[in-house]
């Protein structure tokens, strides 16, 4: 469950508890399990992998990352591997 799932049903049980006013022990109730959701999406938030800055910069052209494309076209060329026989 994404941490913003777990945020709106916090929020939805929050609603719930303002409606019911007869009966306190309900309120509690569901304020406590608005809590715990909370709670939950604090910890999937952590858990969640940094996010990555390498995708967003460009690589250098003749990077082994980025294969050649022509300009005009926007076609990847293919590339040769060039072998090494030294030893």
């Amino acid at each position: 469950m994404t941490p913003q799932f777990l945020r709106s049903e916090a929020a939805r049980f929050r609603e719930m508890a303002e409606a019911v006013t007869d009966r306190e022990a309900s309120r509690q109730r569901l304020l406590g399990m608005a809590a715990d959701y909370e709670a939950r999406a604090a910890a999937a938030e952590a858990d969640q992998p940094p996010a990555i800055e390498a995708a967003t910069e460009e690589s250098p052209p003749d990077s082994p990352q980025a294969p050649p494309v022509d300009e005009a076209s926007g076609v990847v060329k293919p590339g040769r591997k060039r072998l090494s026989l030294r030893g």
